[in-house]
């Protein structure tokens, strides 16, 4: 039986939801992986040899503009306790 490879794609948008995704992507590479070859014997030598296209965009703008609010708002209250 022959089969059209799925194609996935996902769009997190905070940190959990990406973590989630990224598990969720290698479980799935791990499943169709035991459909090839069943079983644990010669696993990572299969995974080195086996081909998968895997395109990976990661912004993180966001996320370092958190830590960049948090800092000014630390730095301004370190101030103020100055005062």
């Amino acid at each position: 039986m022959i089969f059209d490879p799925p194609q996935y794609e996902w769009e997190a948008a905070n940190v959990r939801e990406a973590k989630e995704y990224l598990q969720a992507v290698e479980r799935m590479i791990d499943a169709h992986m035991a459909s090839l070859a069943p079983g644990a014997q010669g696993r990572m030598e299969r995974e080195r040899h086996t081909p998968i296209k895997l395109t990976l965009t990661l912004d993180l703008g966001p996320l370092v503009e958190c830590i960049n609010d948090r800092r000014t708002v630390e730095a301004i209250a370190a101030d103020l306790e100055l005062e």
